[in-house]
């Protein structure tokens, strides 16, 4: 590596201002981890990561301040702080911790990956690539290795990591850092279930999702995850998934794909794993909601997507209305064209009608548009009758007539609605 390369990096004003208060506080700090990783990569840096040797507290907070950031701590008793800033392209994480070992080598060794175990010294005389596991040469092979045998003995997640990282970078896992999670994938039922969670939607946010899934099961850290509900084999479910992400990556639809539903967990990544599930019923979805500690949301949709609705579908082409389709989409709110991408994987709808789905959402469909034909102070006119029960039952009965295509413009609603007077099972 040339020094051009660290220098490109280090003259990053965000870099100097925390050198320069390194030098004010007496301390020493070094750049460590994925953000040198990614800069020999030539990718994208949102994240750094910083090892203090002192003034842990005093030193982000006086950063903050500078660059008008938000301070907290991560985790204040093993002293972990983060530093966050909003600017015009986003947000910028800087975190920073205590050096855990005597020198900064020692530290480096007990990390993850030995492409994740790079430093360099922030106001060093000579600035050089601290690099004590030859990361840098595993970078050029595009290897994935353990940093030592401990590895996910210190840190079990690091067994899931592993097989993120080298989807997100395409790189190979090597062969005794494989045997290494082969043989300790039990010791992931001792990891926390949300951090679980997100190493999991973080592999499925990745590129080729069939690969990383084929890696989960051969290494048994699936079971340690999640169980399968249905009869088929492990294998047999991830052409589903790998047509989920194919059929995403066409959808046109990014802007509501990669809507985050909660904290780092996409629609996108949603709808990869319902299809990798399949469909089950709604106590088999909470219970898997409970084991990866879903949100409220999250756990909605993906109730919505593993949820089997052929009838649904024969029902909405055989009317093929635009306000049938609204309705289809507002009462699935917030699934929308999540569930007919489902739908067409499972062989539930066909090609030209997932088609004309897709182009009524994207292009007409409205959630803010009005609800139904007639609004509640017009059914009690028509009726006669104050606000009750009786109006909330004629209200279902309108949905499910426009739904079903038996009303389809508000004269046809109002003559629903007065039918209902002469219809001789009761409203209560």
């Amino acid at each position: 590596m040339a020094v051009n390369d660290l220098t490109i990096l280090m003259a990053r004003e965000d870099i100097r201002l925390i050198a320069d208060l390194a030098e004010r506080f007496r301390v020493e700090v070094y750049l460590v981890g994925g953000c040198l990783r990614d800069h020999l990569l030539g990718r994208e840096i949102k994240d750094l990561d910083f090892a203090v040797s002192g003034a842990i507290e005093e030193l982000p907070r006086s950063f903050a301040e500078l660059i008008f950031g938000a301070f907290f701590w991560l985790d204040e008793e093993r002293l972990q702080a983060r530093v966050v800033k909003k600017g015009d392209v986003g947000i910028t994480v800087y975190d920073f911790a205590p050096l855990t070992d005597h020198t900064i080598e020692e530290d480096l060794c007990r990390r993850d990956f030995t492409i994740n175990a790079l430093a360099v010294k922030l106001c060093a005389v000579e600035m050089e690539l601290i690099d004590p596991l030859h990361g840098r040469d595993d970078l050029r092979n595009e290897v994935i290795r353990a940093c030592g045998p401990a590895s996910f003995d210190d840190d079990p997640l690091r067994l899931m990591r592993a097989i993120r990282f080298s989807a997100e970078l395409g790189f190979a896992i090597e062969e005794k850092t494989w045997e290494a999670i082969y043989c300790k994938a039990s010791l992931l039922k001792g990891v926390a279930a949300e951090r679980v969670r997100d190493e999991l939607f973080k592999t499925l946010a990745a590129p080729c999702c069939g690969s990383s899934l084929r890696r989960l099961g051969a290494s048994g850290l699936w079971p340690e995850i999640s169980p399968l509900p249905a009869c088929e084999t492990f294998e047999e479910r991830i052409p589903l998934a790998e047509e989920a992400e194919r059929l995403c990556s066409e959808a046109g639809l990014a802007v509501y794909l990669d809507r985050e539903v909660e904290g780092g967990i996409t629609v996108r990544s949603i709808i990869k794993l319902a299809a990798f599930l399949g469909s089950n019923d709604k106590y088999w979805v909470k219970n898997l909601a409970e084991r990866l500690r879903l949100g409220k949301e999250a756990e909605r949709i993906m109730g919505l997507l593993c949820r089997d609705e052929r009838k649904a579908y024969e029902d909405l082409e055989r009317i093929g209305t635009e306000r049938s389709m609204f309705r289809f989409f507002r009462d699935r709110e917030p699934a929308g064209p999540g569930i007919i991408i489902i739908a067409r994987i499972m062989g539930a709808i066909s090609a030209n009608f997932y088609t004309r789905l897709s182009q009524y959402f994207t292009m007409d469909y409205d959630i803010g548009a009005k609800d139904l034909f007639l609004s509640g102070g017009e059914i009690m006119g028509i009726l006669g009758v104050p606000p009750g029960t009786v109006v909330g039952e004629a209200l279902a009965r309108l949905r499910e007539a426009e739904a079903s295509g038996l009303v389809n413009d508000r004269e046809e609603a109002s003559a629903f609605v007065k039918n209902l007077l002469t219809n001789k099972e009761p409203m209560r």
